[in-house]
């Protein structure tokens, strides 16, 4: 019996030193990977590449979603640095020239429950020349846009754009349907640029649901056309949102669409 015992306990120490050892090494493998949320399946190389100054959208889908969601993605990578470097210096097949990405459905109504799923590849193993990105539906490669993103550096000593432990394959889904973040404007006056900085933050951390919590006992400051004397109950009449504005904040004006209310 006690010879049973210590074989256990040795046993459970050496499973507890073995288990500890896996994770400290899976968790320095993952702090290598700078993408945020993690995604479901990551792999990567050591291989470096530079993204062309002439780096463009090829899609087999048109979509004016899709192609604002790609200027958003590069003003974010190049954060209005200059790219002047001497691209005849650099090895042709080390130059990304574009991103292909690929839509399954064309139905862009966002709701819940649609596929936010998408798989990218840099490089494409058909189209070396190319990063791959391949999606369901729009808002599942617009999620792939942000990761695409979170690869890319600005090099001050090169100038150009660098795509770092290369070839990646990465697939993700979003863990929950429902990602929401909550802006209490009732209590905390916030001033529309600010809602709208909010609103485009959310996308880096792929969040899909805006919950405006707009008015309370505290304060009332929506105007509501049919009963214009409730708005009187804002903290200040500087301190108001007009029916225009929450409009704008539901139907952007360069959107075709208006944002999900769920």
């Amino acid at each position: 019996m006690v010879v049973s015992e210590s074989l256990f306990y040795a046993v459970a120490v050496a499973a507890l030193v073995l288990g500890n050892t896996l994770a400290v090494s899976s968790a320095s493998e993952n702090s290598k990977v700078k993408i945020w949320p993690m995604p479901a399946s990551v792999s990567y190389g050591n291989a470096h590449l530079y993204l062309a100054t002439d780096f463009g959208l090829s899609s087999n889908y048109k979509s004016q979603i899709l192609e604002d969601g790609f200027d958003r993605m590069l003003a974010v990578i190049k954060l209005d640095h200059v790219i002047d470097a001497n691209f005849s210096a650099f090895n042709h097949s080390s130059l990304l020239q574009g991103l292909h990405i690929v839509v399954s459905s064309p139905n862009e109504q966002l709701q819940y429950g649609t596929d936010e799923s998408y798989k990218l590849m840099v490089p494409s193993p058909e189209k070396p020349g190319y990063a791959h990105l391949e999606a369901k539906t729009v808002y599942g490669a617009l999620h792939g846009l942000q990761t695409f993103s979170q690869l890319c550096y600005f090099s001050i000593t090169r100038r150009v754009l660098e795509v770092h432990m290369s070839p990646w394959t990465i697939i993700d889904q979003p863990r929950f349907p429902y990602r929401g973040l909550l802006i209490d404007t009732s209590r905390h006056y916030l001033p529309m640029t600010v809602i709208k900085k909010v609103i485009d933050s959310m996308s880096y951390a792929k969040l899909n649901v805006l919950h405006w919590h707009i008015v309370d006992t505290q304060s009332f400051p929506l105007e509501i056309p049919s009963y214009p004397k409730l708005w009187d109950g804002a903290y200040s009449p500087s301190e108001r949102y007009s029916a225009a504005d929450a409009a704008e904040v539901l139907c952007p004006k360069k959107r075709n669409k208006c944002i999900s209310r769920n």
